[in-house]
């Protein structure tokens, strides 16, 4: 006996929350269609010098391990080697003095 009563309020809220969605899918859809904004892409120069950031920081890593330990020396070689590329890409691509 309550089905009618069920399907009418069903009916209700359906018609009311119609609108609602459709507003809510379109501003979806015009989200998702938008073209993108393309990142630009970054110069030789920044990638050689962000690759010799990450040899810095991983030679960082490798000290800090070894801190106080048989591999300290050598940790504490690779880390001037690494510092020294980074210098070297830093003067080379003008981002440095000297």
């Amino acid at each position: 006996m309550t089905a009618p009563v069920e399907n009418q309020i069903e009916g209700k809220l359906a018609r009311k929350l119609a609108p609602v969605v459709r507003e809510m899918l379109l501003a979806e859809i015009e989200r998702l269609a938008a073209p993108t904004v393309a990142k630009p892409k970054a110069s030789k120069a920044d990638d050689d010098i962000m690759e010799a950031c990450r040899m810095v920081a991983s030679a960082a890593d490798g000290l800090a391990q070894a801190k106080f330990g048989p591999g300290e020396i050598a940790a504490r070689k690779s880390l001037e080697r690494a510092a020294t590329v980074l210098g070297r890409a830093m003067r080379k691509h003008g981002r440095m003095p000297g």
